[in-house]
């Protein structure tokens, strides 16, 4: 009785709380602003997403009892800037998170003194100084990096948005945010347009963006290419990247890595452009590409095609985005015995009806059996 009542306070206030972000449609890339309420309400009587959950705010916890640092770029991959511009990213996106899923303005607060941080930081950054020849960034040494702090670093800010002043939002989109999404796509035309998963990961960073900060402009070139032609950009990518089969053109283990900015960016494109139909183009090829990846596994690691690390395997963040938006989509009990040997599940509606889906016992097995793939867009290759 005690928890019923509870549940339904909680639901009054953030029905109050999540009206000025639903006004301005506010978080609008993987949660919604109208979704909020529920997930907060239904979160309790799902184990595995209140699990997730608890573990996020004992992390955010230890993060906010240190200090912020946002180190000047120095280190190429694995040294230290490198490492704690990664851990930058993942502390915006969860504590957003965390904020839209509480209501604790704390979280809101802390997000917005990193991202502060970082808009007084990039301003000053020229190329990275142990900067790739091919491809470099300015926070990390190559752009690959950068795109994947947008794409995290955006869905923060997203879930913050309403709480910042017009000083603060300025400040931030002027300053960090658009000269980002900038240099992965007009500045970075080599990599923004390129057929492959660094020219996705840029698309989906951009893109996202876009939604975020209302740019049509933005979201359009990540659809169509810098030219806005349909020659390059995230649609194309889906025609060239995938075999009719749904089979990555990299292998097994780049189909993993790839998925997180189809996916996410799928899921963003789907919320905000519903009339593209996104997950239903070119014959369902993104929930084609989940299967796939789960069925170019043995024994739960993926098969180590190219140069793959061998202990990648089904429980992968990037597959755990996979299933749980899928999952929401087709409700087939089949992935929600994937979703309980991956132990995790994202924190949004998509996720919760996954969590919901393993509480409920409504998981079969997954059916997995002797496929051929084709390979090429064509299936031709």
């Amino acid at each position: 009785m005690h928890s019923l009542l509870r549940s339904c306070l909680y639901g009054l206030l953030w029905l109050s709380v999540t009206a000025c972000a639903e006004d301005i449609e506010h978080p609008r890339l993987l949660l919604g602003a109208s979704e909020v309420a529920q997930v907060v309400v239904d979160a309790e009587s799902a184990p595995m997403f209140k699990f997730e959950l608890d573990k996020m705010k004992t992390s955010m916890a230890e993060r906010m009892a240190g200090e912020i640092d946002v180190p000047v770029p120095a280190d190429a991959g694995g040294g230290y800037t490198h490492e704690q511009h990664k851990r930058n990213y993942k502390a915006i996106h969860d504590a957003g998170t965390l904020y839209q899923l509480t209501a604790d303005e704390r979280y809101a607060d802390y997000a917005t003194k990193i991202l502060i941080a970082y808009a007084d930081l990039y301003p000053t950054l020229g190329d990275h100084p142990k900067k790739k020849e091919q491809s470099p960034g300015r926070l990390f040494w190559q752009s690959l990096n950068e795109a994947v702090w947008l794409l995290y670093s955006i869905q923060g800010y997203d879930a913050i948005l309403p709480t910042l002043t017009s000083a603060e939002k300025k400040h931030i989109e002027d300053n960090v945010l658009v000269p980002m999404a900038t240099f992965l796509s007009d500045e970075s035309p080599q990599t923004f347009d390129k057929i492959h998963n660094h020219g996705t990961w840029a698309a989906a960073a951009v893109g996202m963006t876009g939604y975020a900060l209302e740019n049509d402009e933005m979201v359009q070139k990540a659809l169509y290419g810098l030219d806005k032609s349909g020659n390059s950009g995230f649609i194309k990518q889906l025609d060239m990247l995938f075999s009719p089969d749904g089979y990555y053109t990299e292998g097994p283990y780049y189909q993993r890595y790839a998925l997180m900015p189809f996916i996410i960016f799928a899921k963003s494109i789907d919320r905000n452009n519903p009339e593209l139909g996104i997950f239903k183009y070119r014959n369902d090829i993104l929930v084609k590409a989940v299967y796939g990846a789960i069925q170019l596994s043995y024994n739960d690691f993926f098969f180590p095609i190219n140069d793959a690390l061998k202990d990648k395997g089904l429980d992968t963040a990037e597959l755990v985005y996979g299933v749980d938006i899928i999952y929401a989509l087709t409700k087939d009990p089949a992935l929600l015995s994937i979703a309980q040997l991956q132990k995790k599940v994202i924190l949004s509606a998509d996720g919760l009806a996954v969590a919901q889906g393993v509480s409920e016992s409504l998981q079969k097995t997954f059916p997995y059996r002797t496929l051929q793939f084709s390979d090429g867009e064509n299936g031709d290759k």
